[in-house]
């Protein structure tokens, strides 16, 4: 609950009016004491203007001794900020929409058999010279697929191969396939 400290009986001035100044206090929550200056309009017009915190002192007895040396130029200052008060910006801090991170999930891949362009079996069963130049039309990444498709590396590192190297391979793959097979 506030409470008067000190009136002041000469009257404060501005352009806009003449006015009775009032140091109040009160007990603030943090244990502190804060002061403030209201000012009564001496016409009877208008609302009493109240001034922001001027004082925060830890005791009681520090608040009135501040509230009765109040000098007619201080209470003119007073007024003013009254008047104007200052205004603080803050920022607005966001709340959070969720209280958790999203859960994890796992997918199993399973594996999916590269596809081939061409079978290379079907096109060596007729004549390995025009699969090799079939296979020599081809880009890396198909020389590839085909090895992977038809399992034709084994055990074999195939991609440190060159792509020359790797039609070469596959020519003598399917040769020696399909010559286990006729055999």
């Amino acid at each position: 609950m506030a409470e008067l400290l000190a009136s002041f009986s000469s009257p404060v001035r501005d352009e806009f009016g003449v006015f009775r100044a009032r140091a109040v206090g009160r007990l603030a929550p943090d244990h502190m004491w804060e002061g403030w200056v209201e000012f009564v309009p001496l016409d009877g017009g208008g609302g009493v203007l109240v001034s922001g915190i001027e004082s925060r002192q830890p005791e009681h007895e520090h608040l009135v001794y501040w509230a009765t040396g109040l000098t007619p130029v201080y209470l003119e200052g007073a007024l003013s900020r009254a008047r104007k008060p200052l205004t603080v910006r803050v920022p607005v801090l966001e709340e959070p929409v969720s209280d958790a991170p999203a859960r994890r999930v796992v997918k199993q891949v399973i594996p999916v058999r590269p596809e081939a362009i061409l079978d290379p079996f079907q096109v060596g069963e007729r004549n390995l010279d025009i699969l090799r130049q079939e296979l020599t039309a081809l880009n890396r990444p198909r020389l590839l697929n085909i090895v992977a498709a038809y399992e034709l590396a084994g055990d074999i590192d195939v991609t440190r191969m060159s792509s020359a190297e790797l039609v070469g391979f596959i020519v003598a793959e399917v040769d020696a396939r399909l010559s286990r097979m006729r055999g």
